[in-house]
């Protein structure tokens, strides 16, 4: 769920995790990193998991690390190319950056390093080779199963995660409450120079675990207080309006009096908005023009929704520069679809992206029609 300026993703806020880093963080032969390092590596998971389960934000495609004397930045990539997470951490300051980003929303929770909690037993005397390296080997209970975990103090970083252990990990296990365990292994190593910015912080928001525990209950607060105003809005009579679309359609609500009315409101840089056009579009497909008219209200203009239908096409009318008809009809958070009847009412109002809310406002829209 978006709002312009002050974007709201509870999943997103909930979904920090705040890591537990480590102390002393560096081998003397750190110094011997000379050009920046990128690892790569693969994630296996111990079960198949479902396509649906694959489209999750939880589900972990592939990890990148990448790493000079100071800085190291993991970042997980999953199978939504409008979302990523990673972790930056600071060796110079001892800080790590857990970080999530959505479209243009970024932010951050700061701690300092910390002592991992998770134990391991050293495996004595046994050595493996990941990447070139030569790996100690030691093990951790993962969901009340011993798994393996290798690590090397060749590269000069400590780089352990939440194991107790030494080195920079080359392969390890997790587990996800809702995907089960998986295995990382790193796959192949490459050394090249890197711009600085590649480890910056610039548009992040970064809080500190108190002020994201606030930030969160304020979020849930707002969220509450939003559904609450949506619930009150049902069978009102919805607010006149006058609009005209980019593609000079006019829309007077006195004009559409019985017609079912359908609104969308959003704006070109909101992902979770985008997100939805494509079963919007399926949406407006399936009703004749005659007796149901769909209108998008950007709160963008006109150039800027244009480049976008360019890449996005959005069947709705589209109605530019709206803010003012957003306010009007108390709509705060983005996405927000609205249904409104024959008789000018209020009768359905949705704020936030939904798997379902083509299905929801299908429903809606049919029996409107057969009332």
């Amino acid at each position: 769920m978006k709002k312009p300026f002050k974007v709201i993703f509870l999943i997103f806020c909930i979904g920090f995790i705040i890591p537990n880093v480590f102390s002393q963080w560096r081998y003397p032969n750190y110094k011997n990193i000379n050009d920046d390092v990128i690892i790569t590596y693969e994630v296996k998971y111990d079960r198949d998991l479902s396509e649906k389960e694959k489209q999750s934000i939880r589900f972990k495609r592939e990890i990148v690390v990448i790493f000079n004397k100071d800085k190291l930045l993991q970042k997980t990539f999953t199978n939504k190319t409008d979302y990523e997470t990673s972790l930056l951490f600071d060796y110079e300051n001892e800080m790590a950056y857990d970080r999530r980003q959505h479209g243009n929303k970024k932010e951050a929770v700061k701690s300092k390093f910390k002592k991992p909690q998770k134990e391991t037993i050293l495996q004595e005397g046994r050595v493996e080779t990941i990447i070139g390296f030569p790996c100690l080997v030691s093990t951790a209970k993962i969901k009340g199963q011993m798994r393996e975990l290798y690590s090397t103090k060749k590269i000069g970083l400590k780089f352990v995660k939440h194991f107790n252990t030494e080195g920079f990990l080359l392969k390890y296990s997790a587990n996800d409450k809702y995907l089960g365990t998986y295995t990382v292994t790193a796959k192949n190593i490459h050394y090249t120079k890197l711009p600085e910015s590649t480890y910056s912080q610039n548009g992040f928001i970064i809080r500190t675990p108190d002020e994201q525990k606030q930030y969160v209950e304020e979020s849930k607060e707002l969220r509450n207080e939003n559904k609450q105003e949506a619930i009150d809005k049902i069978d009102e009579e919805a607010p006149k309006y006058s609009l005209r679309s980019i593609k000079g359609n006019k829309f007077k609500s006195k004009d559409i009096i019985g017609k079912i009315v359908v609104f969308n409101f959003w704006f070109t840089t909101c992902s979770p908005c985008k997100r939805e056009i494509p079963q919007l579009n399926k949406l407006k497909s399936k009703y004749s023009e005659d007796d149901v008219v769909f209108i998008a209200v950007a709160l963008d203009q006109e150039y800027k929704i244009e480049k976008f239908l360019r890449k996005h096409p959005f069947k709705y009318d589209i109605v530019e520069d709206g803010r003012w008809l957003a306010s009007k009809f108390g709509v705060s958070l983005y996405p927000t679809n609205v249904i409104i009847d024959k008789n000018g009412n209020f009768k359905f109002f949705k704020s936030g992206f939904r798997s379902d809310i083509t299905e929801a406002m299908s429903y809606k829209i049919d029996k409107l029609l057969n009332q």
